[in-house]
């Protein structure tokens, strides 16, 4: 007995009078056998966060006291509720300690009293994984599931708006409470931590602030950035992180930027978000979009047709332009418009083919965007024409005309996809310049090679283009078109 109050008494010095009797009096019992110090405690839970938080701190003092004690004690922690009486003891905030309360009375601050924080409704399990952001994800997973996260703590996850920082933020919060559902997590945006910063400064209720962060078992804060020129809110958060992270609490943050890119952020704030795990997210592929247009489109109801994913996820964005999922989700809130505003549009089963989203892509493309780009990079109807009937060895006379030979009608094809993608021209003038009766076959041209580029369609015309897919041969074609036009522009 009187070795086991000597280690209680070093034990307590070590970590603090505090957070001994925090830990220490209710939630676990200390014991001395022959050969460990037995820490029994109620559940699994409470096991793992007394081994991560104190678990070395132990350890250095039974070495420490090894040679007066005259033998070596190992550590043991021991699971036995009944010990408790069958009661599992609830979490113990730490307490804000009297002798420091001011004697004069002050307003009483109270969370989110400046600002909501925001529902957390993701997660980490409807996170769409692809090549660009396969990393972050497994971080995050290893973060919120891993039974030591010191690997990836603090966790810092950037880039650009839209790619999913948040929903692996939310998702990390929500996976961490379901493992752990006595854990403290504590979700803020930058914005609402530094508008409880204010209000605690304003309400000379510091202690009460800092009691929340600083208890945290899992902190997530989003859009860090947010705090960039703001000298002393980025000193409280070094000093919350500085805090927990000798508790061994795991820490995640997100930004649209890396720490070191991010202007006004101290060097010691970015010294301490950069000693971790720093991983990026990235544009979605065409894989990657198809995917997440899938997932999209099953939980709004709509029905898309066999290929239909990757002719919207191929016409999002334009050439050279990274799309995110906002751009996706806008991209499927005009098609559902389309679709339940022209149902005549869907195809014979109601479901939404090529034509429904062909005519989604017009509204998007009456907009500045495209007009901009076209007047970035002008391109004559003449000149696509022209370019396609070289490369596809195919006579203007033929083009114009009413003959069905294959090559020809690819030509036909290509000259209406290029010109649809490339210049402001609406159907019925791409009609007129190629001669044909009613602009409702160019809407079929267009409508036939979009579904080809879709199913991944290879040309087969008897041609020296023989071989390539269909999109590819259009990139190329796009290539001439840009390289005649812009001769042209020179001569």
């Amino acid at each position: 007995m009187q070795l086991l109050d000597r280690l209680r008494g070093l034990f307590s010095r070590e970590v603090g009078a505090d957070r001994f009797d925090r830990f220490f009096g209710e939630r676990a019992r200390l014991g001395v056998n022959a050969d460990s110090l037995d820490v029994t405690v109620p559940n699994k839970f409470t096991r793992d966060l007394l081994e991560r938080r104190f678990g070395c701190d132990l350890r250095r003092v039974l070495r420490d006291q090894a040679g007066q004690a005259g033998r070596e004690l190992t550590l043991r922690f021991c699971i036995d509720s009944e010990a408790f009486g069958g009661q599992i003891p609830a979490p113990v905030e730490a307490p804000v300690q009297a002798q420091h309360r001011p004697s004069a009375p002050r307003p009483r601050y109270r969370a989110s009293s400046s600002g909501k924080r925001p529902e957390m409704v993701h997660q980490l399990e409807d996170f769409v994984v692809g090549g660009s952001n396969r990393i972050a994800y497994a971080a995050a997973q290893r973060l919120a599931e891993g039974p030591d996260a010191s690997s990836v703590s603090p966790l810092f996850i950037h880039g650009a708006c839209g790619l999913g920082k948040t929903h692996l933020l939310q998702g990390i919060a929500n996976r961490f409470r379901q493992l752990n559902p006595r854990a403290r997590v504590v979700y803020y945006p930058a914005e609402v931590f530094t508008n409880e910063f204010v209000t605690a400064v304003q309400s000379n209720a510091m202690a009460a602030f800092r009691k929340i962060f600083r208890s945290a078992d899992l902190l997530c804060i989003d859009d860090v950035h947010f705090v960039a020129g703001k000298e002393a809110t980025q000193n409280e958060l070094l000093h919350t992180l500085d805090a927990i992270g000798m508790e061994r609490a795991r820490i995640v943050m997100a930004s649209d930027s890396h720490p070191r890119s991010i202007r006004k952020f101290s060097d010691a704030l970015v010294s301490r978000l950069v000693c971790g795990a720093v991983v990026r997210l990235d544009p979605p592929d065409i894989d990657l979009r198809s995917r997440i247009i899938e997932r999209l489109a099953k939980r709004r109801g709509l029905p898309l047709a066999a290929g239909v994913s990757r002719l919207i996820g191929e016409q999002v964005a334009g050439a050279g332009e990274s799309v995110s999922v906002r751009d996706i989700e806008g991209m499927l809130t005009q098609i559902e418009a389309v679709w339940k505003l022209l149902p005549d549009l869907a195809t014979a089963d109601g479901s939404i083919g090529a034509i429904v989203v062909q005519h989604a892509l017009d509204m998007r493309r009456q907009g500045l965007g495209r007009a901009d780009a076209v007047q970035q990079r002008p391109v004559q109807l003449d000149t696509i024409i022209g370019v396609v009937c070289r490369e596809l060895e195919v006579e203007l006379n033929d083009l114009v005309g009413v003959g069905r030979h294959r090559r020809v009608v690819l030509a036909r094809s290509m000259a209406v996809f290029l010109a649809r993608e490339m210049t402001t021209r609406s159907y019925p003038e791409i009609a007129t310049a190629m001669a044909r009766p009613s602009h409702s076959t160019i809407v079929s041209a267009f409508t036939r090679i979009s579904r080809q580029m879709a199913e991944g369609k290879t040309v087969g015309v008897g041609g020296r283009h023989d071989g390539l897919t269909v999109r590819a041969l259009a990139d190329r074609l796009a290539d001439e078109v840009r390289r005649a036009g812009g001769a042209r522009a020179r001569g």
